[in-house]
């Protein structure tokens, strides 16, 4: 029988902070976006997996909404840390503290 791989996140590990910078380049301002502490010093292949993070994140975001519907229901039944685990994240993501 042959051994499976276990697949691992290549991503850079968090936790992430975004923090927005407006610079002036050419004759047009342009948002940087830096997004954790060692977003510099990634690899290449780090910064690839960065990137199919984040556009993977709207998805994810509208999963977690249909799972916090769900999980509203099932935290009566012994699912309240996976519900606050959700509305955590939510939060975070619509700017709350979470």
């Amino acid at each position: 029988m042959e051994a499976t791989k276990e697949k691992r996140a290549t991503f850079t590990p968090g936790p992430w902070v975004a923090m927005g910078k407006a610079v002036y380049e050419a004759t047009r301002y342009r948002e940087i976006l830096w997004v954790g502490d060692n977003t510099w010093i990634a690899s290449d292949e780090e910064k690839k997996a960065n990137a199919r993070l984040i556009a993977a994140a709207p998805a994810m975001y509208e999963v977690l909404q249909e799972l916090a519907e769900s999980m509203e229901l099932a935290k009566n039944y012994g699912y309240e840390k996976e519900h606050a685990m959700i509305q955590e994240i939510l939060a975070k993501v619509e700017g709350g503290e979470g």
